[in-house]
């Protein structure tokens, strides 16, 4: 525990969204501002209530309930044409696409077979029949972005420690934390790269959803995610990666008067 940064963020006053591709906002604190990495801190955050509110999550239904084995092959599909970082050779692209046409059938089975303590631990319900039910609510009033369920999917598989009681329940919060942080966005488009250019129905469609997740963000990220910071938050030293002090509202109040 950082005892200086928990009363940091325990007294501070939300300012606003700087950038959310970097995910970046600003608080004050006393007479300083402070940029926060909130992937950061959200990650740390969603762990520890995970850990506080362990067996005891909220529920969030899924109707109608989507079929898993569907979620998880849209995962290996993404993985699978995910780029490289370096040039793989054949043999290591044979070995990939194998991993990922067994993954979705190999996942599925171990979470069906393991439904029922993923139900009363979790609060993650799966039919015997593979259907997803619900998944666990963390915090009131925040909903995750949906559209990382197939991946968070997929890594319970080879992340999560089955064999170990201990290390099954920390991998899987740590999943679950990763799924709940909000996601980098694109940045805007920009006024010229919009003038006296053609856009197509679907790429307006998705710039539409991309404005409206903005919106979504900045609205938990204000009300429900920073206040349950400011409430809940033991800090980590390692979170002081995750804050920049920008300046010393004190030092410029001086600045000022002096004008």
């Amino acid at each position: 525990m950082h005892n200086t940064l928990t009363e940091t963020i325990a007294s501070h006053t939300y300012v606003g969204l700087v950038d959310e591709r970097r995910r970046i906002t600003a608080i004050q604190s006393g007479v300083k501002l402070y940029l926060i990495d909130y992937g950061m801190f959200c990650n740390e955050f969603f762990y520890q209530i995970g850990l506080t509110d362990f067996g005891n999550f909220g529920v969030i239904k899924l109707d109608p309930a989507p079929k898993l084995i569907n979620l998880l092959q849209i995962a290996a599909d993404a993985e699978r044409e995910a780029p490289s970082s370096r040039k793989a050779k054949s043999s290591e692209i044979n070995e990939k696409n194998d991993i990922f046409d067994n993954a979705p059938d190999l996942v599925a089975r171990a979470l069906i077979d393991r439904r029922e303590m993923l139900n009363e631990y979790f609060s993650l319900q799966i039919s015997a029949e593979g259907e997803l039910l619900s998944l666990p609510l963390l915090l009131k009033g925040y909903l995750p972005c949906l559209g990382k369920l197939p991946r968070f999917l997929l890594r319970l598989g080879p992340y999560v420690d089955w064999t170990s009681e201990e290390d099954c329940f920390r991998t899987f919060l740590r999943e679950l934390a990763a799924f709940y942080t909000p996601e980098q966005l694109p940045p805007p488009p920009t006024p010229a790269e919009n003038d006296g250019n053609e856009v197509s129905p679907d790429v307006d469609m998705e710039d539409e959803l991309i404005k409206n997740r903005r919106l979504q963000i900045a609205r938990m990220l204000e009300h429900v995610v920073f206040p349950a910071l400011r409430s809940r938050l033991v800090a980590t030293t390692r979170l002081l990666r995750g804050v920049v002090e920008v300046a010393d509202l004190k030092g410029l109040y001086r600045v000022f008067e002096r004008c």
